[in-house]
């Protein structure tokens, strides 16, 4: 009798132990069939510091860095020239926060440059004006000045927005040319433009010097692509495996991020000496959404509309050798195949079908 007793205890524990691996785990857990590695990779990160890099600051607080692996050292570069610069001499591996139309215009020079992650699909990205400024739909746009910073998203979004609408560029609308958004802004403010469009992280500032927004490009042109992740071709060749711990970091980050908002914007302004308004003016706009998806498709999209507006002229680039989806999906699959019960990566995988096939 005792036999009996004591093999049914050792089956029960058995099925116990059975039924605990059958539930799977969430990737913010901390036990797992999978090991984390046991050397750590090295990748510098360039970003700007009027909006940071959210996924990088949430992965380092939780501890996924360490877990998968990589070590980020993020450098803040504010211009996005001396950022293409910085990457294309070395200076850093990826960068994340210059937008998209940036780095198609770089492919499009002759930079081997290669988009294989993503930050921002939209971006918060404003248009502007002074009170009383008439604006009921693109078309009260025509005949006016808009002042923009030439190659940025705000500036290839809202092109693409007119000439979608039917306006010819270079007759029907004029644009004014400028430097940084804080210019861009001061041209609307002393009557130099009619409208403007800036950069995320300037609502705020928007509003302080008296000024409306008008447009919200999102609205008009749905999942354009803003900020993508970015790296040398021949540095994403080489270093396949450290691409990949980057965005499994990024990505189990953007799982949790929806729950830990208010950790993310403590975060944001500990990392940028920022308000908490501020923060919140971005973080919790209705007008961004974060991604580490490619969104092949968007970037396709807009190269596209590039051509179509002279922004892009060589014929023989071709955008495809620039985009790589597959480090993306090989880390989107790891995560999966580690957390099969998380609904969060079921739902990339029918994102990643959607979006980039």
């Amino acid at each position: 009798m005792k036999k009996v007793v004591k093999l049914i205890s050792l089956l029960i524990v058995g099925m116990l132990l059975l039924t605990g691996c059958s539930q799977g785990s969430v990737s913010t857990g901390s036990t797992s069939n999978q090991a984390a590695p046991s050397e750590k990779l090295k990748v510098k990160l360039a970003a700007q510091a009027t909006s940071g890099q959210v996924f990088q600051y949430l992965a380092e607080d939780k501890g996924y860095l360490g877990e998968e692996g990589i070590d980020v050292d993020l450098v803040y570069i504010n211009n996005g020239t001396d950022a293409f610069s910085a990457l294309s001499s070395g200076q850093v591996d990826v960068i994340s926060t210059y937008g998209t139309g940036g780095p198609l215009i770089q492919i499009a020079n002759g930079q081997e440059f290669t988009i294989f992650g993503g930050y921002m699909i939209i971006g918060a990205t404003p248009v502007f004006a002074m009170p009383g400024t008439k604006y009921n739909s693109v078309e009260d746009f025509r005949g006016k000045k808009i002042a923009i910073m030439r190659g940025g998203t705000p500036d290839i979004v809202l092109k693409g927005i007119l000439y979608d609408a039917g306006f010819d560029l270079k007759k029907d609308v004029t644009f004014v040319e400028m430097k940084k958004n804080t210019d861009v802004m001061e041209a609307v403010r002393s009557g130099g433009a009619d409208f403007g469009a800036v950069s995320t992280g300037f609502e705020l500032q928007i509003k302080d010097a008296g000024m409306n927004i008008v447009m919200w490009p999102d609205e008009l042109w749905p999942n354009h692509s803003c900020c993508r992740m970015v790296a040398k071709t021949s540095w994403l060749k080489e270093n396949p495996e450290a691409a990949q711990r980057l965005l499994r970091a990024y990505l189990r980050a953007e799982e949790i991020m929806p729950s830990n908002m208010d950790r993310v914007v403590e975060l944001t302004v500990k990392n940028l000496d920022m308000s908490v308004e501020t923060a919140k003016s971005f973080l919790l706009s209705p007008h961004i959404k974060y991604e580490t998806d490619p969104y092949k498709n968007s970037v396709v999209k807009m190269w596209e509309k590039m051509q179509k507006f002279d922004y892009i002229v060589d014929p023989t680039v071709d955008i495809q050798d620039h985009i790589d989806t597959t480090n993306y999906k090989a880390a989107l699959d790891y995560l999966q195949a580690k957390y099969p019960d998380s609904n969060f990566y079921k739902e990339k995988q029918k994102e990643f079908i959607e979006f980039n096939l």
